[in-house]
């Protein structure tokens, strides 16, 4: 076995790296640029603007700028429907530079991320608002579809109540969050994406799961069916308590 960049032997027991079908000594590992997708050093580095370092492994599973996005994403279009949601049949995208599509999630002030699982600890790398998904460069395409099923649930409740995103703090805002985060979390479980399964169960941080971990343990014992029926009774009530405008009106002279 030997290192994939600097082709020296690596002894049995000796501390290394694995991935992509390669291996890379403890060495080159800590000293060689790392992948901002995957983490991994390559011979092949890039950097692409507003993102950062790519590597050879990457750069032939990732969606690009001119790729038909709708079409990757239409054969999952019936797979939220099944939870009672009504994806937009042609879902408009939009390139978004990391920074804008943090700040879109929360106003947390934290470094500029090295890798895009650092980023995913404060934000979605596809995310919703007032009509358009806006999307982060360089994203796998198993990563594109997952999230992007998390957030065509999300536009779906947010318009049922006119609202741009699910970015509130109330009650309702913590139970559809965390109800479109399950969606996405079965999906990806479903596909064989044990990556982002993963990443969905671990992040993001900062409350945009939502109420996920309460669906996840009723997933042990109830079926898609009857959580939806039980997430849409909830969300309804919650929607009344929380949404309407809770200011008394005061009865006018003549008025019962």
């Amino acid at each position: 076995m030997h290192c994939y960049l600097c082709r020296s032997p690596i002894q049995d027991g000796q501390y290394h790296y694995n991935d992509h079908g390669v291996q890379v000594c403890k060495p080159c590992f800590l000293e060689a640029r790392r992948c901002f997708i995957c983490r991994f050093p390559g011979k092949k580095i890039i950097d692409v603007p507003g993102l950062g370092a790519e590597c050879e492994f990457c750069r032939g599973k990732l969606v690009h700028e001119g790729d038909d996005l709708e079409q990757i994403i239409a054969p999952f279009l019936a797979y939220v429907s099944q939870f009672g949601h009504g994806a937009a049949p042609h879902p408009r995208f939009v390139w978004t530079d990391r920074v804008v599509l943090r700040q879109m999630q929360t106003d947390v002030a934290v470094r500029q991320e090295d890798f895009i699982d650092d980023f995913l600890r404060f934000s979605y790398p596809v995310f919703h608002r007032a009509g358009a998904f806006h999307l982060l460069p360089r994203l796998t395409k198993p990563s594109f579809v997952v999230y992007t099923i998390i957030q065509l649930v999300a536009a779906d409740l947010a318009s049922r109540q006119g609202l741009a995103d699910l970015t509130g703090n109330t009650p309702f805002h913590a139970h559809a969050r965390g109800w479109a985060h399950w969606i996405g979390s079965e999906a990806a479980q479903r596909l064989g994406y044990e990556l982002e399964r993963r990443q969905l169960r671990k992040w993001p941080e900062l409350g945009l799961q939502g109420d996920f971990e309460r669906f996840e343990k009723m997933a042990h014992f109830k079926k898609p069916r009857e959580m939806a029926a039980y997430f849409a009774a909830h969300a309804a009530a919650l929607a009344r308590r929380h949404l309407t405008d809770p200011t008394p009106r005061v009865a006018q002279p003549g008025t019962r």
